[in-house]
């Protein structure tokens, strides 16, 4: 019996080594498992920016660039408008070569006073023929004739009076004329060409001075909001504040921006387009922070980082908003400061993987 038990209990032991042996072999098939599946990557901390600090690039410009164009076709007589030049409304810009419209406003001209001295003459005769066939002065015929005279002769006139209009209409069209009070931009046709209907002749600027600017997220400012504009003329710095006062619907599907403008109290002692750098002034507090590019991937042309997780060992996707470009950096909202964000191969990793860190980058 002490045989059966003794040889029981070794047999025991032996499922309880080979049972230990095949535990220690999964733990270590299953950490071998793990290591493989481990991502090294590179982080960084975001770095949060003030608002203030953060600049942008814009144009000067006007509230309207207005392109004058020619309402005939014609040769270009003469070009009286300058680049530069301040105009008032209805100042002669350009004048096409109006030689046949001079003489067709004089021919209708003309005709128009032959047929209103036939008319005034007709109607002397027809007042002073009332009565006469009564008495047997005039048969009633005649009279009818004399009426029917004078219906077409006011007809007539009536006629030649439209084709002076339309004659001194096209005299006028010979004249390109300032629309409105501004500044001519620029001189697009030279004296001497053909022109056609409806090609441009000038540019020129109107309304308020005003800077246009393209942001990438304008739910970052207001209209109303007040700015500040800085430049540079003849190599001293000049500064003057503005107010937001249109923001652009549209997004250029190309660079994923929209158009601000923002109205100046004053104007620059700059040409038109040239560069300027905008500040918004505003009150809101908004968390942004600093991110390397290359931490930026897109889903559906949507920005997005990937966040490191309190553990330090997995990875949740965080959508960005795109504020500015600062160098090589991205400013965004979204991610917190100090927030670890993956600074390298973005786009090579997945929700479900366990990362890694192998450096942390040294961002501020």
């Amino acid at each position: 019996m002490c045989y059966h038990i003794k040889k029981t209990n070794i047999f025991c032991m032996s499922m309880f080594s080979i049972a230990l042996i095949s535990i220690s072999a999964c733990e270590k098939k299953h950490s071998e498992k793990i290591n493989i599946q481990q991502k090294p990557v590179e982080v960084t901390q975001a770095t949060q920016v003030d608002r203030i600090s953060l600049q942008y690039i814009g144009h000067y410009t006007a509230q309207h660039m207005i392109s004058i164009c020619s309402l005939r076709a014609g040769k270009i007589k003469h070009i009286f408008a300058k680049e530069g030049q301040n105009v008032i409304k209805n100042d002669i810009l350009a004048v096409l070569n109006n030689t046949d419209s001079k003489i067709l406003l004089d021919q209708a001209q003309n005709e128009f006073e032959t047929a209103h001295v036939n008319t005034r003459q007709l109607s002397d005769i027809v007042k002073r023929s009332a009565g006469l066939d009564e008495i047997g002065a005039l048969s009633t015929s005649t009279i009818k004739e004399r009426q029917t005279a004078l219906l077409m002769a006011r007809a007539k006139e009536k006629y030649a009076k439209n084709a002076e209009r339309l004659a001194e209409n096209q005299d006028q069209q010979s004249m390109i004329r300032a629309p409105e009070n501004g500044e001519i931009i620029k001189v697009v046709a030279q004296e001497g060409t053909l022109t056609d209907i409806n090609n441009e002749i000038v540019i020129m600027a109107t309304g308020n001075p005003e800077i246009d600017v393209e942001l990438y997220d304008t739910n970052t400012v207001y209209i109303g909001e007040n700015a500040e504009i800085r430049s540079l003329i003849n190599g001293s710095p000049f500064i003057t504040q503005g107010e937001v006062v249109r923001i652009s619907p549209y997004v250029d599907q190309d660079t994923k921006t929209r158009h601000v403008r923002v109205k100046l109290k004053t104007s620059l002692p700059l040409a038109f387009n040239e560069t300027v750098v905008v500040k918004f002034l505003s009150n809101k507090v908004e968390n942004f922070v600093r991110v390397p590019l290359v931490a930026l991937f897109y889903k559906e042309n949507v920005p997005y980082v990937w966040v490191i997780t309190k553990d330090k060992k997995h990875i949740e996707e965080q959508k960005v908003t795109f504020i500015n470009q600062s160098g090589h950096d991205a400013i965004v909202t979204g991610p917190v400061d100090g927030q670890l964000i993956v600074s390298s191969g973005p786009d090579l990793l997945q929700h479900e993987d366990v990362v890694n860190i192998v450096q942390m980058d040294d961002h501020s």
